[in-house]
């Protein structure tokens, strides 16, 4: 038997308490009907290999992305040296 597996990192879950407006803010996709719990797939987006000494500034600079966007799209995670994180189109 074949499991599907699903690159998880290219969906976002919505959060308690956040509204559509907050949730197209962050991830430039219409949010019409969005609820706590709401999986909204995430396809504007490329994939990111943090290199070293790489912080969300230096990253929002080199790809035109405000820091704050950029953190928010990726859950304000911790950076380190080959994680994968997802830039926004600009």
């Amino acid at each position: 038997m074949q499991m599907l597996q699903l690159d998880r990192s290219r969906f976002y879950r919505v959060k308690k308490g956040q509204t559509s407006k907050q949730i197209e803010k962050v991830l430039f996709v219409p949010a019409n009907c969005c609820f706590e719990g709401a999986v909204i797939a995430v396809e504007n987006c490329t994939e990111y290999i943090v290199q070293p000494f790489e912080t969300y500034s230096t990253i929002a600079v080199k790809s035109g992305v405000q820091e704050d966007i950029l953190k928010n799209f990726n859950g304000n995670r911790p950076l380190y040296p080959s994680c994968k994180i997802f830039i926004p189109a600009p």
